[in-house]
C-alpha cells in the first residue's frame, strides 16, 4: 500500500489548519490506492480526518532530536520509522501543501532509481547564509557535498522506498558532523537532497502534483483558513469535493500604477514597491480578512527593505506605530508590525 505521511508535533493551531486543507485537497482529488498516516504525539491526533495514526512519545522525541539539539530531525526519523513499518512507497508531505492532482500520481514517480522530491530550489551560491559553512568545508571530505555549485532542493514532499532508507541515516549523520551555521531546516533540506543524489541515478519531482505555498502566498492561504477552519471545530470531510482553490488576491490596476508612480518619485526598490502596493491593497480590501492578508504581505516585503524606518513610516502612514490600533488588524498581525517597528528603531 502506498502511504502519504504527515508529521505534526508541538502546539501550533496554524499547522492543524494547514493539515486540514492539505488532506481535504487530497480527498478532493481522490485517494484510490493510497492511505494517509499522521505521525504525531497524543495531543495532536486528528480523529476528524480520515487518517491512521502512529503515535510518538515525549521520550521518543527527545531521542530523535537529542534533547532538542536537532529539531529538524523529527520528520526524518518519522519517515524512517514509517518506511521500516511498511513494505511500500512512502511520501512524506509537509502540512503547508495542497494537492492539485490525485495523490497516487506521486507514487507512480517513485522507483528504485528515482526517489521523489518536491522541486529544484537553486544553488548554494545564491544563499549567502551558507557562506560560513561552505568555507568550513573547504579542503575537507565534506567539500564534495557542500560547495558553491551544489544544488538545493525543496523537500516539501519526499517520496522514498524502504530501500532508500540509508539516505535518511546519511542525512542525520551529516547534519551532526557539519558546523551549525545555517538555519536547521535549510541544512536538513539541503543535506537530504545531497544524500538522495549520492545514492541514486536521478530524481523525480512533484511540483505539478502538489502546491507548496511559501513566501507571501502563505498569508493568502492562512487568511482563508481562518474562515474555513474555526478553532475547535471538527472538519466536515464530506465537503471535500467543494474545497475552494486558493488564488492570489487581485491587485487593482489603478493601485499598481499608483505604487509604480510612488516608487519612481521616492526611489523605492522593487521589493519595497511591492510592499507599498500590498499596503494600498490592504486598505482598499473590502473585507477585514483581505486587509489582514495584505498587511502581512506588506510586512514581509518591508522586513527585507533597506529603507530607513522614518521614511517607511511616511510611506505607510496607516501602519505606522501610532496608527496600528486604528488599522483593525488581527492581534497577531498587529503584533508583527509592532515588533518590526521596534526592531527598526534599534
Amino acid at each position: 500500500m502506498a502511504t502519504i505521511c504527515y508529521v505534526l508535533t508541538g502546539r501550533d493551531p496554524r499547522q492543524h489548519q494547514e493539515l486540514s486543507y492539505s488532506i481535504l485537497s487530497a480527498l478532493k482529488q481522490g485517494l484510490e490506492g493510497v492511505e494517509i498516516l499522521l505521525v504525531c504525539d497524543a495531543e495532536n491526533r486528528r480523529t476528524d480526518l480520515p487518517v491512521g495514526h502512529m503515535d510518538i512519545s515525549t521520550d521518543q522525541m527527545e531521542r530523535w532530536t537529542e534533547a532538542g539539539s536537532y529539531p529538524a530531525h523529527t520528520r526524518l526519523h518519522a519517515l524512517q520509522m514509517v518506511l521500516e513499518k511498511t513494505d511500500g512507497p512512502v511520501c512524506l508531505v509537509e502540512t503547508d501543501t495542497a494537492f492539485k492532482a490525485a495523490p497516487r500520481e506521486l507514487f507512480n514517480r517513485i522507483t528504485q532509481k528515482t526517489p521523489l522530491l518536491h522541486d529544484r530550489a537553486g544553488w548554494l551560491s545564491s544563499r549567502p547564509e551558507w557562506g560560513p559553512l561552505i568555507d568550513a568545508c573547504r579542503d575537507t571530505p565534506e567539500e564534495t557535498l557542500v560547495h558553491t555549485g551544489a544544488e538545493v532542493f525543496d523537500t516539501a514532499t519526499i517520496g522514498l522506498l524502504p530501500a532508500h532508507a540509508d539516505c535518511i541515516k546519511k542525512t542525520i549523520s551529516l547534519s551532526k558532523s557539519l558546523p551549525d551555521t545555517a538555519a536547521a531546516h535549510e541544512k536538513e533540506q539541503f543535506l537530504l537532497g545531497a544524500a538522495v543524489l549520492s545514492h541514486t541515478e536521478d530524481l523525480s519531482f512533484s511540483d505539478d502534483i502538489v502546491t507548496h505555498y511559501a513566501g507571501y502566498m502563505r498569508h493568502v492561504y492562512h487568511g482563508r483558513f481562518d474562515v474555513m477552519f474555526p478553532a475547535g471545530a471538527a472538519v466536515n470531510t464530506a465537503m471535500a469535493h467543494q474545497l475552494p482553490a486558493v488564488a492570489e488576491p487581485p491587485k487593482p490596476l489603478l493601485l499598481q500604477l499608483k505604487a509604480k508612480y510612488y516608487a519612481l518619485r521616492h526611489g523605492l526598490g522593487r521589493g519595497t514597491q511591492f510592499g507599498y502596493l500590498a499596503y494600498l491593497c490592504a486598505f482598499a480590501a473590502p473585507t477585514a480578512e483581505g486587509r489582514n492578508v495584505w498587511a502581512n504581505i506588506a510586512l514581509d516585503m518591508m522586513e527585507r527593505s533597506e529603507r530607513p524606518a522614518a521614511k517607511l513610516q511616511r510611506d505607510l502612514p496607516k501602519l505606522a506605530p501610532d496608527a496600528l490600533t486604528q488599522a483593525e488588524l488581527a492581534p497577531a498581525t498587529e503584533a508583527r508590525w509592532r515588533d518590526f517597528w521596534a526592531s527598526k528603531e534599534l
